[in-house]
C-alpha cells in the first residue's frame, strides 16, 4: 500500500508542474499584455501548479524515507 502513496504522490507532483508550465507552453492565454488572463490568471495557475509540485514532491520523499 505504501509503495502505491509513493506512486501517486510522484503523479501528482508531475502534473503539478505540467498544470504549472501549462499556461505558458501548450495552452496559451491570449497574447494581450493587458488583458485579465494575460496579467492575473496564467501567474496564478503557475504559482497553483509549483504549490502543488513541491507539497507532493516533499510528500513523495517522506513517504520513500518511511519506506
Amino acid at each position: 500500500m505504501k509503495n502505491i502513496n509513493i506512486i501517486l504522490s510522484g503523479l501528482t507532483a508531475v502534473l503539478g508542474l505540467l498544470a504549472g508550465i501549462a499556461p505558458y507552453t501548450f495552452a496559451k492565454v491570449c497574447g494581450m499584455a493587458n488583458m485579465h488572463c494575460h496579467k492575473v490568471t496564467a501567474p496564478t495557475v503557475l504559482v497553483f501548479g509549483i504549490v502543488i509540485f513541491v507539497v507532493s514532491a516533499i510528500q513523495t520523499i517522506l513517504l520513500w524515507k518511511k519506506r
